[in-house]
């Protein structure tokens, strides 16, 4: 557990007006900004696949056991960086829907998921939504777009340790 009170390496903190806190904070945190445009992105995503029932994060579920075929859960969970509760809760209900099958043998976190016949016709219906929604992303962002695609793919690849170092 993290003591706010400790000093931080490096860091010097002045006396400043809360607003003035907040100010700095709302203007430099990546965290702040990549948890908005995140949001932004998913309810474009949502948005668009929401006539066929699907939401983004289902939409990518399908289509990674499609193509990738997890051999558990938690390799699943590890390829998409879900954590595992907001993953099982998803695969419920994709299972529910019967467009996944989960195999029945091993231990819970081990079984193997397929997609099913009815999950690819899903896919399927989905997808020239998502082919609209990835469109229109994709203008958007214009000439800016394979910039934004390697800082994206760049940030994927880190692990962030806590003292200012990749690993």
């Amino acid at each position: 557990m993290h003591d706010c009170k400790a000093a931080v390496k490096g860091v010097y903190t002045l006396i400043m007006k809360d607003t003035d806190l907040l100010k700095d904070i709302g203007s430099r945190c990546l965290g702040v900004r990549t948890l908005s445009a995140a949001r932004a992105v998913t309810r474009h995503y949502d948005t668009a696949l929401r006539p066929c029932g699907l939401t983004i994060t289902q939409f990518t579920l399908l289509v990674t056991v499609a193509g990738l075929r997890p051999q558990s859960i938690t390799d699943l969970a590890q390829d998409l960086s879900i954590e595992r509760t907001a993953l099982s809760r998803n695969l419920s209900l994709l299972e529910s829907e019967g467009w996944l099958a989960r195999s029945s043998e091993g231990p819970a976190r081990k079984r193997s998921l397929t997609i099913t016949t009815a999950g690819r016709r899903k896919l399927r219906q989905a997808y020239p939504l998502w082919q609209q929604a990835q469109a229109e992303l994709e203008n958007n962002l214009g000439e800016n777009l394979p910039a934004a695609d390697a800082i994206l793919t760049d940030l994927r690849g880190r692990e962030f340790n806590g003292d200012n170092t990749t690993t």
